[in-house]
């Protein structure tokens, strides 16, 4: 049973580091991309030291205990970017991923400065123990959060997903009820050492393969904002509002990569959830990004059509278009036209070249 769920275990670390091998080779840095790697990386130190023990890493034992608060704050943040139509990262969300990742950064700084040889070692293990309930208490609160993120819009999302969603939450749910309050991670024993590792290999493997899938799933089936709700009449004011977004965004704000809800809220002196409700009200359209990326592949319409930028490569085109890397470019550009960059580039070549064709024997 040892052999079976250590097995486990190390599969699961090939898997997320698998995974982070694959966001890099590609250099899609998506929110979704980036929040899940953090957390793969989280799972895989918190796997290698249950699997080869403290001892094994030495001087780099700190930093793997600081990562793998990852695997649970992450988790939570990775489900809101799967199912939540506007997962923004504000204070709130900030304060709990703080809360899991600070009491273990204390813990390691003061070993490591044998912080209690100034205040004592009595003291500062009050300190960690206090700091130790905290973190469990922003643990749990994410856990909690994470499954409710599974819950998300339930009324609004197509049958497709369902599948996807009850697999996270079977197997997240069985997870958390399992590793966490039944056994402690690892600190109970209820049943024997060996049964125990292989009930946490199968629900580390299970917890990977569920992640995996919904995120390749988001991946082909982008969730718009909204996308769930009914959204009210806009108001006269939603209305003057959206006219002064259309403006300034037309005006040529689509250019910045880093625009964001936030910005154009900072811009018109006004609160961003005023601006979310002004796009998805007034303008019809399903959320932030979709309403800003149709400016941006217009753009890039006119720059791959235009011969005398034909030699500009895909990429640039897509910078210069206020994409911030090429993956989302291509997802959005195919999303909108059907076609990739490239296909829409040589289709426009063949047709201008049978127009001039065309023309030539007319003359």
């Amino acid at each position: 049973m040892f052999a079976i769920g250590a097995g486990l275990k190390l599969l699961t670390v090939f898997s997320a580091a698998g995974w982070l091998a694959w966001i890099g080779f590609r250099r899609d840095f998506s929110r979704l991309n980036i929040i899940w790697a953090v957390f793969c990386a989280g799972l895989v130190s918190i796997l290698l030291i249950e699997l080869m023990g403290q001892s094994a890493f030495g001087a780099a034992y700190p930093v793997m205990a600081i990562a793998s608060c990852a695997s649970c704050s992450f988790f939570w943040l990775t489900s809101r970017a799967l199912f939540r139509h506007d997962p923004a990262i504000n204070w709130p969300e900030i304060t709990i991923v703080a809360g899991i990742f600070l009491p273990t950064v204390f813990d390691q700084i003061a070993i490591a400065t044998n912080f209690g040889a100034v205040i004592g070692d009595a003291t500062l293990a009050d300190w960690m123990a206090r700091l130790d309930n905290m973190q469990v208490l922003f643990s749990s609160t994410a856990l909690v959060l994470a499954f409710g993120e599974g819950l998300n819009g339930w009324s609004g999302i197509s049958e497709s997903e369902r599948p996807v969603r009850y697999v996270f939450l079977s197997s997240f749910g069985a997870g958390v009820v399992i590793c966490v309050l039944l056994f402690d991670h690892g600190r109970l024993t209820l049943v024997s050492a060996d049964l125990t590792i292989l009930i946490q290999g199968i629900c580390a493997a299970a917890i990977m393969a569920s992640m995996s899938l919904a995120v390749v799933f988001r991946w082909k089936n982008p969730l718009p904002d909204g996308s769930a709700r009914k959204v009210p009449p806009a108001s006269q004011d939603e209305q003057a509002l959206a006219s002064q977004i259309t403006t300034l965004v037309a005006d040529g704000a689509y250019l910045d990569p880093d625009l964001k809800v936030t910005t154009l809220a900072r811009r018109l002196h006004e609160k961003d959830y005023k601006i979310s409700r002004a796009i998805v009200a007034a303008l019809g359209q399903p959320n932030f990004n979709r309403f800003i990326n149709q400016y941006r592949i217009k753009h890039a319409k006119g720059l791959l059509t235009d011969l005398s930028v034909k030699k500009r490569g895909i990429l640039e085109i897509a910078m210069d278009s206020g994409f911030a890397s090429l993956g989302p470019f291509n997802r959005a550009f195919k999303d909108a036209t059907g076609l990739t960059p490239r296909e829409y580039r040589q289709q426009n070549a063949i047709n201008d070249g049978a127009l001039s064709s065309t023309t030539v024997f007319a003359e």
